[in-house]
C-alpha cells in the first residue's frame, strides 16, 4: 500500500457554533502525509447524514467499506477513492441497526446486527454484498445485539447482546453462534447486572476481551464501566484490580484494541475518571499493565506497522495522538495533530487514495 502508519478512518459529528446546526461527516486521513507534512492530510464526505459507528472494511475491494449507525436506520457503502457514498443500506422493516457488522470470509455476504425496535430482541441480518438485498438472517440469542466478530475460518461469530433495561430487561451476554445455521454454540452471561455487553475482540488464538458500557436505566457518566477478559480455555472475569484504576472506569468502555506481539488490550474510557482513561491489561494473565490520562479518549486502533497506539480524543477540538506500543507511555513530545472527528471508534485502513 505504500503507508507505514495507514489511513485512519471514522464517523464523526460536526457543529456550526453560531447556528447550533449538526451534520454528521466521515472521515479519511493518511497519518503518513499528515506527520510527513505537519498537518492534517484528510478528506470528508460531509453529507453522510448519521454518526456512522462501525467501518467495516471490503476484503475484495480495498477501495471500499460500508459503515452502519448504532440505534438507528443509517448504513451506507462508500467509495474511498471517490471519496462518496455509492449506495443506501436501511434495517430490515420494523428494526434498527447497531453500529457493527462484517463481511463473509469470500466477500460475497454482509452481515449485519438488528434489533426489533419494538421488542429490542436481535437478530444478525444476511445481505448480498452486490446489491444489499436481504438473503436471509439468524438469531443472536439476546436483545439489543451491538458487536461482533466471526473466528473459525467464518464458520462461527461471537456477538454481544447488551440487553434489556435494568429493570427486568434481558440479561447482557456475549453469543457464541454458528454461522450457517443460527445454532447457538454457547452464551457467557456476566455476574453484575449493572453492566452490559458493549464491544467484544477476540486475539488470533481464541481469547476474549469485552468491554462494558452501563446498563440502559442506569446513569450514562457515573455508572461503572468495566472489562471482562477470558483467555482460551481459562474463565471469563471481570477485571476488579487494582481498584483505583477499575473505579476510575466510569461510563462506557468504548473502543478496544489488541497488540497481539504483547498480549495486551487497551480499552478506553472518555468519561473515565478524572477526565479521560486508557488501561491496558494482558489478555492472557487477566493483570492490569498500565494506564493513560487522555482528556476524552474514544477510538483506539494500531499503526500498520504495529509500532504505535492511534488514539482519538477531545470533544470540542478533536485530535489524534500516537503512543508508542512499546513503552505505552507518551513521548516527550508526542506526535498529535487535529482532525475533522474523532468519532466512537478509529480504524486504520491500508488505502489512500491521493
Amino acid at each position: 500500500s505504500g503507508l507505514t502508519y495507514g489511513a485512519m478512518m471514522c464517523g464523526g459529528k460536526q457543529m456550526n457554533t453560531e447556528t447550533k446546526e449538526e451534520r454528521f461527516v466521515f472521515t479519511q486521513l493518511s497519518i503518513d502525509q499528515t506527520i510527513k507534512d505537519k498537518g492534517a492530510k484528510q478528506r470528508l464526505i460531509t453529507d453522510i447524514g448519521f454518526l456512522a459507528h462501525g467501518v467495516i472494511k471490503n476484503p475484495t475491494a480495498n477501495h471500499k467499506v460500508l459503515v452502519f449507525e448504532k440505534k438507528g436506520a443509517g448504513g451506507a457503502e462508500i467509495d474511498l477513492k471517490d471519496n462518496k457514498i455509492t449506495t443506501r443500506i436501511k434495517p430490515s422493516k420494523g428494526c434498527a441497526f447497531y453500529g457493527h457488522g462484517a463481511y463473509s470470509v469470500d466477500g460475497k455476504l454482509v452481515y449485519a446486527t438488528e434489533y426489533d425496535e419494538e421488542s429490542y430482541v436481535g437478530k444478525m441480518t444476511v445481505r448480498d454484498a452486490e446489491d444489499f438485498s436481504v438473503v436471509g438472517e439468524f438469531p443472536t440469542h439476546g436483545e439489543w445485539p451491538h458487536d461482533c466478530q466471526f473466528i473459525d475460518e467464518g464458520k462461527t461469530v461471537a456477538i454481544t447482546n447488551g440487553g434489556g433495561n435494568i429493570e427486568g430487561g434481558a440479561v447482557p451476554n456475549v453469543s457464541y453462534v454458528e454461522v450457517g445455521t443460527g445454532k447457538l454454540i454457547e452464551k457467557i452471561e456476566f455476574d453484575s447486572e449493572l453492566i452490559n455487553a458493549g464491544h467484544l475482540i477476540i486475539s488470533p488464538k481464541g481469547d476474549l476481551a469485552v468491554g462494558h458500557a452501563m446498563r440502559e436505566g442506569l446513569d450514562t457518566r457515573e455508572a461503572m464501566g468495566a472489562l471482562s477478559i477470558r483467555p482460551k480455555d481459562g474463565k471469563f472475569k471481570t477485571m476488579v484490580t487494582p481498584a483505583a484504576v477499575t473505579g476510575a472506569m466510569k461510563g462506557e468502555t468504548l473502543s478496544l484494541c489488541l497488540n497481539t506481539d504483547k498480549k495486551l488490550v487497551a480499552a478506553t474510557n472518555p468519561y473515565g475518571n478524572p477526565a479521560g482513561l486508557i488501561t491496558f491489561w494482558n489478555y492472557e494473565t487477566q493483570k492490569y499493565e498500565a494506564k493513560l490520562e487522555i482528556n476524552q479518549p474514544r477510538g483506539v486502533a494500531m499503526t500498520l506497522d504495529k509500532n504505535w497506539w492511534v488514539i482519538t480524543f477531545g470533544k470540542e477540538a478533536p485530535g489524534v495522538i500516537l503512543v508508542s506500543a512499546e513503552t505505552n507511555k507518551l513521548e516527550e513530545k508526542p506526535v498529535m495533530f487535529a482532525a475533522a472527528s474523532q468519532g466512537s471508534h478509529v480504524y486504520i485502513h491500508d488505502y489512500w487514495a491521493e
